[in-house]
């Protein structure tokens, strides 16, 4: 079988059945549906994401032109989740990585990148979920809990059981990816799982005796964030402005048209149900201005992960401020 039409089918097995992740499969986004006229002013672009409706401002930047229309081409490559595309970004490959605060603040730390602007906000899509008979923290007590290690499940974990005054050491921690946390719950293998949506829902269509337990509102924020490298930065500033500048578009567009804009989403992840990304986007924050209260979120992460976040050196809001000086707040 042809490669290409391989790896769509086993994207499409993954995102209706939350089954099998695709794991490293590399898939090149469609040329916009917009805009196929006009002449490109730079190079092409790529950039990593993931394979989740949080990324579809960047989908949609692509899908109606809003990229294009500054010049701007833009190649997506999608991976299983943002932590595995910042994976691929740290070999020296893609111009642009977007993935969630967690695998962005420990690139950022370690050098293999700076942050260019929040790509999207969210609390109610992080989630735990839990067969009925868990309830509360305490409940939790020496369960199996999947958790994707290196992602912001880890985090919110802990924060939850705080609330009860348990430590991680309370659970019994599974390194899970999202689609076998789903099939793991489902089967008994496990009770409970920390990620983020579409895995709660599909997990509650898959068995009636699993529940939602919490979400993360009222525990913590998260970001999903643009990482690009100082090297790429220095070399391509008017290619990062015009990327901005597309993004924002799309997330405005995005906000006044729904309806459109899970469709295309739905399109481009190969989901068949348009219903996911809906309730998907309707949750999310497409506001990608550098704030306050986006980096004492991030602040707050990095003494979880014992990082303190060295602004001036892991951020970069230069080219956001080229957007409009409501793009990037004071210090």
């Amino acid at each position: 079988m042809n490669k290409s039409v391989n790896t769509s089918m086993r994207r499409r097995a993954f995102l209706k059945n939350a089954g099998t992740a695709v794991a490293g499969s590399l898939l090149a986004s469609a040329w916009p549906r917009l805009g196929r006229a006009q002449t490109p002013k730079f190079a092409k672009t790529p950039v990593f994401i993931g394979t989740t409706p949080q990324f579809s401002n960047v989908i949609i930047g692509v899908e109606r032109g809003f990229f294009l229309k500054e010049g701007l081409p833009v190649e997506i490559t999608n991976f299983s989740s943002g932590a595995a595309a910042v994976d691929a970004f740290r070999t020296g490959n893609g111009g642009l990585v977007v993935a969630g605060d967690f695998p962005s603040l420990k690139v950022w730390s370690q050098g293999g990148g700076i942050g260019i602007c929040p790509q999207a906000s969210y609390d109610q899509l992080s989630l735990i979920v839990a067969k009925k008979s868990i309830t509360k923290p305490q409940d939790l007590k020496g369960k199996k809990v999947g958790v994707l290690l290196g992602s912001t499940s880890e985090y919110f974990i802990r924060l939850y059981l705080k609330t009860a005054g348990m430590e991680y050491a309370d659970i019994d921690p599974i390194n899970l990816r999202p689609a076998e946390m789903v099939t793991g719950i489902v089967r008994g293998d496990i009770d409970a799982f920390v990620i983020w949506q579409p895995f709660g829902w599909t997990a509650e269509r898959a068995s009636p005796e699993v529940h939602i337990l919490t979400t993360a509102k009222g525990f913590f924020h998260e970001w999903e964030m643009v990482t690009t490298t100082k090297a790429y930065a220095a070399a391509h500033p008017a290619e990062l402005v015009a990327f901005l500048k597309g993004l924002s578009a799309a997330g405005k567009w995005i906000t006044e048209n729904v309806d459109e804009a899970a469709k295309l989403v739905a399109a481009s992840l190969r989901i068949d149900d348009v219903t996911v990304p809906r309730r998907m986007i309707e949750l999310i924050n497409w506001d990608i201005s550098y704030t306050s209260s986006f980096r004492k979120d991030i602040d707050r992460l990095g003494e979880f992960l014992k990082i303190k976040p060295d602004w001036p050196a892991m951020f970069e809001p230069k080219f956001l401020a080229e957007l409009g000086s409501s793009y990037v707040q004071p210090v």
